[in-house]
């Protein structure tokens, strides 16, 4: 990796100084806490699952060659189509209505812009400390860049749930401003510099699968694909179980995108906290355990889910992000040095492809038989979520006991 000098060295300070920037409008997702709702309103339980399956389902078609692009043609171009994407993504949901195709059009651009995002940013920022002689920074940095945004989030999710007590669209419309202003930032980043851009994408593919050849690496990919499920049984089902602890219905939604928006909030700050917590308590018990840990506690919390409606059960909802935001810090500061430049995008896409693709499928499972019962579905993936987590406990077995790191091969 060439080292970085002069002016060229300057563009990379700004680099650093506006990733948070970029890392707070790329996690104002006000339209999350209501999207359930809308598409729910409008094509009843089954119907939500079938569009969050679509979009599981669009992310994989899309997730390999979004890293492939961002390791071949740059990060930067790659993190710039994902707030093109998520513009055009929220104006199909602001103009769709219940017209069903552009709502699945809507998807097809939303898991585009996640797509580009995922694997892109934080490589971005680990290649742009790298360049910089400063790569030993990471873990701590993306920590506080990750809590950051996860803050955002939370002031995200109450605006959206107070813009959906007068009009469910209005939080797209805001997820348009921002996501605007998402492009501008990225508009500003420089590239790191590096010698060597990505292989032909099927030869790309065969050289970052043998990664896998290490037993460690091996794992923590396996973790990632189930993580997804994991950290996603409880949210996708969150919006209507809420709006059944207000004794409310689909059609009569009373207070629930404001509970929604506050009980978001909720759980993104202690995303937030999650996210500060990730690398001091990776060194504190090793990786494997913490990242096991998470999963544990997702799998609680869509289990008490299914048990009872109940507001006393947010006090456990409230830690719903915990692992998907420790997550991605541990398994990028894992994989970052053990992989090339050249590799890391494309590897963390296809980890996180074939994550979706199994939660795209649970989904789409789920929903033949859900018949607008929100405790049957979370009794599912309740099971599904403890079944993932006795796979990660028996094969953590055969790890490599030494989580040192090893040098890119």
């Amino acid at each position: 990796m060439p080292m970085a000098t002069g002016a060229r060295r300057d563009r990379l300070e700004r680099n650093l100084r506006l990733i948070p920037v970029h890392q707070a409008f790329s996690h104002a997702f006000v339209w999350f806490p209501v999207f359930v709702l809308f598409t729910r309103a409008r094509f009843d339980l089954d119907g939500a699952l079938v569009l969050a399956s679509v979009y599981y389902l669009f992310v994989v078609v899309l997730e390999v060659p979004s890293g492939w692009m961002s390791d071949r043609l740059g990060r930067v171009l790659t993190l710039r189509l994902a707030a093109l994407s998520w513009i055009g993504a929220h104006l199909c949901f602001v103009l769709g209505d219940d017209r069903f195709a552009v709502i699945v059009l809507g998807q097809l651009l939303m898991a585009g812009g996640f797509a580009s995002l995922s694997g892109t940013d934080v490589t971005f920022h680990y290649d742009t400390l790298e360049s910089l002689d400063r790569a030993a920074a990471y873990p701590d940095r993306q920590a506080r860049v990750s809590a950051l945004g996860y803050v955002v989030t939370a002031a995200s999710a109450v605006l959206g749930g107070l813009l959906g007590l007068a009009d469910l669209r209005w939080a797209f419309v805001a997820s348009a401003v921002l996501a605007t202003c998402q492009l501008a930032v990225a508009m500003t980043f420089v590239e790191p510099p590096h010698h060597d851009r990505a292989e032909p994408l099927g030869r790309q593919l065969a050289t970052c699968a043998r990664y896998l050849r290490v037993p460690y690496v091996r794992w923590i990919f396996l973790y990632g694909v189930i993580m997804v499920t994991q950290e996603h049984v409880a949210v996708t089902v969150m919006q209507p179980w809420l709006t059944e602890v207000l004794g409310r219905s689909a059609d009569d939604l009373g207070a629930t995108p404001a509970l929604s928006g506050t009980v978001f909030a909720l759980v993104a700050l202690m995303g937030a906290v999650a996210a500060r917590a990730s690398a001091p308590l990776g060194r504190r018990f090793g990786v494997v355990a913490t990242l096991i840990g998470f999963g544990v506690l997702s799998s609680t919390i869509v289990s008490v889910m299914a048990l009872a409606t109940h507001a006393a059960v947010l006090v456990l909802v409230a830690f719903r992000s915990a692992q998907g935001a420790a997550g991605p810090v541990l398994i990028s500061a894992a994989v970052a040095p053990r992989t090339e430049r050249r590799h890391r995008a494309t590897l963390l896409s296809m980890n996180s492809l074939a994550g979706r693709l199994g939660y795209g499928l649970v989904l789409l499972f789920v929903s033949a038989g859900a018949a607008d019962d929100v405790q049957r579905v979370l009794g599912i993936l309740a099971l599904i979520a403890w079944a993932t987590v006795a796979l990660l406990a028996i094969t953590a077995r055969w790890l490599v006991r030494d989580e040192a790191v090893a040098p890119a091969s």
